[in-house]
Parts: C-alpha cells; sequence; structure tokens
C-alpha cells in the first residue's frame, strides 16, 4: 500500500522532470538570452546619475555607461526628448526581434501575442491621424516598432490618401489581410455597426468602414480591441498548460483587473457612468480576472459613483485599498481640477498600476521554465523606458 500512495508523488515528480527537459530542449537558449538581457536593466545608481543630468546631452552620455552604449551616437545635436525616446523602443524592438528569431512554436506564436498590443497601438493612431488629416510622416515618429507589420509600408508612404475614394477600404483590407488584429477589428467593426437592440451583423462592407469609423470614439476602440487581445492571449496561455499558465495566467488576471479599474475610475464623472453609456462602459470589461464574475457584476451597474465602486471593491482587500489611494485624483468633473490634483500630489490609477506591474512582472522572473519571463521582459523594459522620457523632460524643465 505504501508503494501505492508514492505512485502520485512520483507521477508529478516525473512530469516535472519531463517539463523540465522539454522546455530546455526547445526554449532554453531564449531564456537564458532574456535573463541576460534582464541583467542589463538600469540599476538605482545609473538612474541616479541621470537625475542629476544638467542637459540632454549629459543624458547622452550617462545612457552611453549603461547597457544602452552608444546607441546614440549618430543623432546630431541638440537632441531631443522624442529622440530619445524613439531611440530607446528601437533599441527595445532589435532585442525583441533577435530574441523572437531564436523561438520555435508554441513560443514565437506567444511573442506573436506581445506584439498584438503594439499593433493595436499603431492601427488606432493611424486612424485617428487619418480622421485629423495628418500627414504621414507625422505619425512616423510615434510608431512603436514593435507594433510594425508589412502593410504599414503603404499606408505610411507619401501617396497613400486614406481620405480618397479607396482610402479606408484600403486600410480595412490592410488590417485584415497583414496583421493578426484583423479578427479583433472586424469584429469590433460588426459590434458598431448595430443598433442597440439588434444582434451583430455577419459581416461589414468595406465601404462602410469610413462611416463606421468616423463615428466611434477611438479612445473607445482601442479599450475594445485591447480587450479582445486580451482575453485571446489569456485563452492561449491556458491552453499551453504547465508553469507557462500558472504564471501567465497569474499576469493576465491582474492585467484584466487593472484594466477594469482603468474603466471605471475614467469613467467616473463622465458620460460612461450613466445609464444611458452603460452597455460602451460594460463591453470594455474583460471575461476574465481575479474581480470576475462577481466583482465586475457589481461595477456593471449603473449608475457609476463612488460609494457603488466602493461597495463592489469591498471583497477585494487590495483593490479597495488602491480605489482609496487614487479616488481623490477623480473626484472632480473639470479637466482643471484634475490637473490641480495631480499637483497637489494625488497620483492617478495609471500611476498606481505603473508601479504595481512592474512587482508582478519581477516576480515572474522567480520561477524558471515558463514564457512569462519573455512578456515580463518586455514589459519592464517598456516601464524603463518610460522612467527615462520621463527623466528626460523633467531635465528639460530644469526640474530635479
Amino acid at each position: 500500500s505504501s508503494d501505492l500512495s508514492n505512485q502520485p508523488i512520483q507521477c508529478l515528480t516525473s512530469f516535472a522532470a519531463m517539463e523540465l527537459s522539454m522546455f530546455n530542449v526547445n526554449h532554453g537558449f531564449t531564456e537564458s538570452v532574456v535573463r541576460g538581457l534582464r541583467t542589463g536593466f538600469l540599476n538605482p545608481e545609473d538612474y541616479r546619475r541621470l537625475s542629476s543630468c544638467d542637459t540632454l546631452e549629459d543624458m547622452r552620455s550617462g545612457l552611453e555607461e549603461t547597457d544602452y552604449g552608444d546607441f546614440m551616437k549618430n543623432e546630431p545635436s541638440p537632441i531631443q526628448v522624442s529622440t530619445i525616446s524613439r531611440l530607446c523602443y528601437e533599441k527595445l524592438a532589435d532585442e525583441f526581434r533577435y530574441v523572437k528569431a531564436q523561438t520555435v512554436q508554441p513560443l514565437t506564436t506567444f511573442m506573436d501575442f506581445i506584439q498584438r498590443e503594439k499593433m493595436i497601438d499603431n492601427v488606432v493612431m493611424i486612424i485617428q491621424g487619418a480622421l485629423n488629416n495628418k500627414h504621414p510622416a507625422e505619425l512616423s515618429e510615434k510608431i512603436h516598432p514593435l507594433g510594425v507589420f508589412e502593410g504599414m509600408k503603404s499606408i505610411m508612404s507619401e501617396t497613400f490618401d486614406v481620405k480618397g475614394a479607396d482610402g479606408f477600404n484600403d486600410v480595412y483590407r490592410i488590417f485584415l489581410v497583414d496583421t493578426p488584429i484583423g479578427q479583433y477589428f472586424e469584429d469590433y467593426l460588426k459590434e458598431a455597426d448595430r443598433d442597440k437592440d439588434e444582434m451583430a451583423r455577419a459581416g461589414v462592407e468595406s465601404s462602410q468602414v469610413g462611416g463606421i469609423l468616423t463615428k466611434q470614439d477611438l479612445e473607445l476602440m482601442k479599450a475594445s480591441l485591447k480587450k479582445a487581445w486580451l482575453e485571446d492571449f489569456y485563452t492561449f496561455c491556458q491552453e499551453l498548460g504547465g508553469t507557462t499558465a500558472e504564471v501567465m495566467g497569474h499576469m493576465l488576471k491582474m492585467e484584466a483587473d487593472f484594466r477594469v479599474l482603468l474603466v471605471t475610475m475614467n469613467s467616473l464623472n463622465t458620460d460612461l457612468s450613466t445609464e444611458g453609456k452603460m452597455q460602451e462602459r460594460n463591453a470594455l470589461y474583460p471575461s476574465f480576472g481575479y474581480l470576475y464574475p462577481e466583482g465586475t457584476k457589481e461595477l456593471r451597474k449603473a449608475p457609476l459613483n463612488d460609494t457603488m465602486v466602493r461597495a463592489a471593491l469591498d471583497p477585494y482587500s487590495k483593490y479597495l485599498q488602491l480605489f482609496d489611494e487614487v479616488k481623490d485624483f477623480y473626484d472632480t468633473e473639470s479637466s482643471e481640477a484634475a490637473a490641480r490634483s495631480a499637483l497637489a500630489g494625488f497620483q492617478s490609477i495609471e500611476d498606481k498600476v505603473y508601479a504595481e506591474n512592474v512587482h508582478i512582472y519581477e516576480q515572474a522572473f522567480e520561477q524558471q521554465y515558463h514564457f512569462g519571463i519573455f512578456y515580463a521582459w518586455t514589459k519592464l523594459r517598456e516601464q524603463e523606458i518610460r522612467n527615462l522620457r520621463w527623466i528626460a523632460n523633467m531635465v528639460v524643465l530644469n526640474t530635479k
């Protein structure tokens, strides 16, 4: 009987050993590369030195002493904050593409999912630029290099006329054919092109795309597309199973919860908190996460106000504390008052989420043999670039 009682433990041990060996065979090299890249993150001493710079040229010299090296050596003086940010993102994209080139399935698809989020940012920005009659050259500086896809070359060309007879039709076709986010985009358009009480349509004619897009709030469209991406990514990670499903499951559930909180807090004191806009707001809540389904069910109720949000978050002590810490920032209806809140030291939900995410991503490196470190490394590097951009802006403003 003692032999029988040991069988489950032996099975688990052999399964873990098999997962370890198979992961090392297929993905061990790329994991070691990413762990090596992680050691190149800026340390507290680097931040202290960069924060004491008097000019952006000093920052350029300071970064040369880090793993960033002389990546700005070919840029003429005076250098701009936007240039520093762009080159940092290009360096991240180069490293990302190098790592991805070494991968095999299913890690390759996993890294495709990471890029899809940036593709959504680029797609929405291109549409926004087109609707505002922005020249393609004006948008190129803002393109996220991780979200570049083949069809963007033609869209960003000097001769492409997005407002011409076939402009939006061509954009729609390029998004559907050349990007993996085409399905999210098509589903959104089908949902947007229907009345409240009718079923979503089976498809959208390309000739209708321009008319639909001109009526949409593009920030809401971006949030809707990212919700679809997040749910798709979570499903993919759970299908992978093992430690990846566990680690990524936790990170993506936290991401889903943060998105719920972001939508909720940014809806307060706006039209989205009213009953008339309830459907639009609720459509942005992901269908998974630690808040799902009980917490999101309560938050879906209208009208939305501080008391109701607090009651909905009451069973979730961590999120309730987060709400209490930021609610003063949103206790206003005017942008001027919100700016005064920021100056008074109140933090927005975005500020808190960025700080919390850093801890979550760092924890991903504590475990081995999973894909979560590729996601965590990308996100941590992006946060580092945001830090550098903030420091650069403070240097320009002569505020230390």
